[in-house]
């Protein structure tokens, strides 16, 4: 009795632990909670305003002692979702996902730029958790970026990103003009986007985020 009792709950030990190994293999995927406003949180407000000019400081690219101070205008900022045709021929739609084009403007025209020259700088970063995306980005071979996002507790791992200059170069006024597209393929309906421009003297070191380079004459876009 003894023996057979002992065996029966042998077996009722052996079902449970089947039974959660079962259970474990069939719970689906983990949930992503939501990610925190990391770069509002560090004091970096994206204050750019479609059609809106602000003014752009950065260095001068002969002599980067020297300053020079013009205008930055994002230009526009569309959303092509499930169903119409990308921006540009040659980006692929996927299910689930947008393109977003996003075009920018800058123009210096003061002493310095025109002695010196300009040198400008910008990157796309995303509104939420910076160490999640830095450690998805990817450059490739073709020119694009990928990296990852979440929305609606799901990760996201087919975005990327392209930059364009479309036009640079001195006009007939003698200002400096240099004018910019980003081709964007989000989820659909994710506002994390952000286009930055900054000083092109600031140092960006290996390891370091984006918040942790940024000065307070940076210029933050959210793409929404």
């Amino acid at each position: 009795m003894k023996k057979t009792l002992i065996i029966i709950l042998a077996i009722a030990m052996l079902l449970g632990l089947c039974a959660c190994g079962e259970t474990n293999a069939n719970s689906g995927p983990v949930e992503i909670p939501p990610q925190a406003a990391e770069l509002e949180d560090k004091g970096f407000k994206c204050t750019m305003v479609k059609d809106t000019a602000a003014d752009y400081k950065t260095a001068c690219k002969q002599d980067p002692s020297q300053v020079t101070v013009g205008t930055l205008t994002i230009t526009e900022c569309k959303r092509y979702g499930s169903g119409q045709t990308p921006p540009k021929e040659g980006l692929e739609a996927l299910e689930g996902y947008e393109w977003m084009e996003i075009k920018a403007r800058t123009v210096f025209d003061d002493q310095n730029a025109r002695l010196y020259g300009v040198d400008r700088a910008s990157t796309v970063t995303t509104y939420y958790d910076q160490k999640y995306y830095e450690q998805s980005l990817k450059d490739n071979e073709n020119g694009s970026t990928s990296f990852s996002a979440v929305k609606g507790g799901k990760e996201w791992k087919d975005c990327l990103y392209i930059k364009e200059v479309d036009n640079q170069g001195w006009n007939e006024e003698r200002q400096s003009i240099c004018e910019y597209t980003w081709y964007v393929r989000v989820p659909e309906g994710y506002d994390g986007v952000v286009v930055v421009f900054y000083n092109a003297s600031l140092k960006w070191e290996a390891g370091k985020y984006i918040y942790e380079v940024l000065d307070g004459d940076s210029l933050l876009f959210r793409a929404q």
